[in-house]
């Protein structure tokens, strides 16, 4: 778990792009940054116990290594819960509540979801771009999920206040154009929902 804590506080703002607006980012800001690709394979329940709660429950596989995240809303911020798990969990598409890492275990007890079943409801790859700017990390992603591409900028803060004044000036200083993005499983869901007509 070397690099990543056990629960962490994430507080961090969102601009959809289109790819022109992506380009010249990328052409710019990280133009010297190599980019990582990661995939996130998303759980639910069969009648999506998950959505139901408004929390999210995944599986990133990057560079070999499978990390789950249990990601709870507050009223600032998303508390996120992580634990390293074995990567024979991707090949079946159910996840045993015995393979759950201790802590995201115990917060989900206290949900009404049935641990018993867990499944795997579809992935979404990314290539990611980092660097430091401001006071926090501005990130670039590119992302590929069902049938779609999307892009996104995103700035990771450690204060809402700041971090929120820092974005804006940013959207203003590099002419982005504003675009309220919802974040990543919000967003293959929506996608899923529409393709499977629900």
């Amino acid at each position: 778990m070397e690099g990543i804590a056990l629960e962490e506080l994430e507080i961090e703002f969102k601009n959809l792009l289109d790819y022109e607006t992506f380009a010249k980012l990328r052409d710019s800001l990280f133009k010297d940054i190599e980019p990582v690709t990661h995939t996130n394979f998303y759980i639910d329940t069969p009648d999506h116990q998950f959505i139901d709660q408004k929390i999210a429950l995944r599986i990133r596989d990057s560079k070999g290594r499978q990390m789950m995240t249990l990601k709870i809303p507050q009223e600032i911020g998303v508390m996120e819960y992580h634990g390293e798990v074995a990567d024979h969990l991707l090949d079946d598409q159910y996840i045993p509540p015995a393979a759950l890492p201790s802590n995201i275990h115990d917060q989900l007890t206290t949900y009404p979801i049935d641990l018993s079943r867990l499944l795997i409801v579809g992935a979404l790859s990314t290539e990611r771009r980092e660097t430091p700017y401001d006071s926090g990390l501005l990130v670039l992603d590119a992302s590929c999920y069902l049938d779609c591409e999307d892009y996104e900028v995103e700035f990771e803060a450690q204060d809402y206040e700041s971090g929120h004044e820092q974005f804006e000036q940013f959207l203003i200083d590099y002419a982005v154009p504003k675009k309220t993005a919802m974040n990543k499983v919000q967003r293959f869901y929506t996608r899923r929902s529409e393709l499977i007509g629900k």
